[in-house]
């Protein structure tokens, strides 16, 4: 056994030395890679491009790497290749491409927007064929993406549809953000003008329409819907009725009761009138059908008057004031079978309850007179509020008290669907007198775990003229008098301000219209000292500005 064993080690000993001594015909050529600026493996090139007519996209190969010998001599050995989701897009070492190209050769039939999709560069020796590949991060973003701001303002007796985009440029190898204002965009891309002066931009979910949802653009004319990726007319509400267009029919406001579990529930249009009635479609969970009725909701025996709606978060239930009657309607959704196994498949219906009761601020009937300027969620008190408990706040003039504006807290129970008290609802005058050309910007959100966002949980904007004033709150659930206070917003405007808009996602920072046309948007971290991050002008009074983006129920839903 040991001699089988010795014999077995020799031969593996001779069989090592055969291949030691292996002479045979290999040609060695020296490697002369490039050297990249950083380790692309890790940390991947990454390059974006917005859709639309002029835009581009920039592969910069140049400023990835250097080489250690002759650059110009070395620059003839090689060629590049860059190649996307498995396309190759360009052989140049530097090129700019049409966006709207680029993703027609992927292929694509969706925007990337946020995400991205992998891609690489390569440096290709010609003579040999060896690959020197870098990684890339490639965005392709719609047209009008998250982030960027809609805008309407008044061109004559018509509306102006503008956005101010946020682009991301490279200047001196350096990336930083830019804001490109996009004048009269709506015109340009459909061909038309927006009859009418601006009302209202109502915001819908629309997954039907484009990934990015919908937006609802309201004249004193006509109530257009528009896709919001790519600002393209899609169709008008009036004809969106399941038995024709209701008589006398002109939008006034729109408000979506959206979604909160994506898949799982129907998307919710209330329509207001200007004649105060209230319309509304239920749409299928996965965006299908969903047609306006053409009877309008019944409240009551009572009747009602209902020509805005007030401000929720993303999903969340909707206050409205009741002309006619002088006190708050909350409409809302709700779930009509499923909740449990064996259950006929859910049905989503539609609910307006009105306020039959009140503590504090009188929103089952406030006296008559009463001018209710604004109505909101709220999310200011941090104890006692949370799931089906609800608080919410009114600003208005009630001609019975001091010729000053009151500011009054009410709760609502989704559960029970009652206005509740919890002791620590406030009520209590502003130092002035609003009307109703004040402009009013609060957040309701629901992420007290971003610094910004708690900020803005705790202080109301509003307008008297060219000045801005806010309300700064106590973060105490108990708050007294002398915790309140009234402050001056640190900037100066030329005209009087129209329009008041939030960065919703982090609530840092403020955009502020004015009648003039001037446009401005300030970074807020620090409320006493804003920081303007850019100014732009258009010729017509601004009307309406909100944010487009992706949301969750606990943003706001502006």
């Amino acid at each position: 056994m040991n001699y089988i064993k010795l014999c077995g080690l020799l031969f593996f000993l001779g069989f090592l030395s055969g291949c030691f001594k292996d002479e045979g015909n290999y040609t060695y050529t020296e490697l002369n890679p490039p050297q990249w600026i950083q380790d692309f493996s890790k940390t991947p090139e990454y390059i974006s491009g917005w859709a639309g007519k002029g835009e581009t996209m920039v592969f910069k190969g140049s400023r990835m790497f250097k080489w250690d010998t002759d650059s110009v001599t070395r620059a003839k050995e090689v060629r590049y290749e860059w190649k996307i989701a498995g396309v190759v897009i360009g052989d140049q070492l530097d090129m700019e491409l049409p966006t709207d190209s680029v993703f027609q050769k992927l292929g694509l039939d969706a925007y990337t927007n946020s995400d991205a999709i992998w891609g690489t560069f390569t440096v290709i020796e010609k003579e040999t064929g060896v690959s020197f590949p870098a990684r890339l991060f490639v965005s392709i973003y719609s047209a009008f993406a998250p982030n960027d701001w809609f805008i309407l303002s008044e061109d004559g007796n018509n509306t102006k549809f503008s956005a101010i985009c946020r682009r991301i440029v490279t200047e001196q190898g350096k990336q930083k953000v830019v804001y490109v204002l996009k004048d009269n965009a709506y015109e340009e891309i459909n061909g038309g003008k927006l009859p009418g002066k601006p009302v209202q931009l109502g915001m819908e979910t629309a997954r039907d329409i484009s990934p990015s949802g919908a937006c609802v653009v309201i004249t004193d004319q006509v109530a257009y819907e528009v896709n919001i990726q790519n600002m393209e007319k899609v169709g008008e509400i009036k004809d969106q009725f399941l038995d024709g267009t209701p008589p006398n029919f002109m939008v006034s406001d729109l408000r979506e009761k959206a979604p909160q579990t994506s898949g799982q529930e129907s998307a919710c249009t209330f329509v207001a009138t200007v004649d105060g009635r209230v319309f509304y479609r239920v749409k299928s969970p996965n965006y299908l059908g969903g047609q306006y009725l053409s009877e309008p909701y019944v409240i009551d025996d009572r009747g009602y008057k209902i020509t805005k709606f007030g401000h929720s978060k993303y999903g969340g239930v909707i206050p409205c004031y009741d002309e006619k009657n002088r006190r708050v309607v909350m409409a809302t959704t709700w779930r009509d079978g499923g909740s449990f196994q064996g259950d006929n498949p859910p049905i989503w219906r539609t609910r307006m309850v009105p306020a039959k009761t009140h503590y504090g601020a009188p929103v089952s009937g406030f006296p008559e007179g009463t001018e209710v300027l604004y109505l909101t969620e709220k999310n200011h008190i941090s104890w006692g509020y949370g799931g089906p408990k609800l608080l919410f706040t009114v600003y208005y003039n009630d001609p019975t008290m001091d010729n000053r504006t009151l500011v009054g807290d009410f709760s609502f129970s989704t559960q029970s669907e009652t206005i509740f008290r919890t002791t620590f609802e406030r009520w209590f005058y502003l130092p002035v007198r609003l009307d109703a050309s004040s402009v009013f910007l609060v957040s309701a959100n629901n992420r007290p775990s971003l610094n910004y966002n708690e900020k803005a949980m705790y202080r109301d904007f509003y307008t008297v003229g060219d000045k801005l004033y806010y309300l700064q709150r106590s973060t105490s659930y108990i708050e007294s008098a002398d915790q309140r206070k009234f402050m001056t917003f640190n900037a100066t405007f030329p005209s009087k301000i129209t329009a008041l808009a939030y960065a919703f996602y982090q609530t840092d920072q403020i955009f502020v219209g004015c009648e003039d046309g001037s446009i401005y948007c300030y970074d807020i971290n620090n409320i006493e000292n804003p920081r303007l991050l850019f100014q732009k002008k258009l010729n017509g009074k601004i009307s309406v500005v909100k944010q487009i983006g992706w949301h969750t129920s606990n943003h706001d839903w502006y």
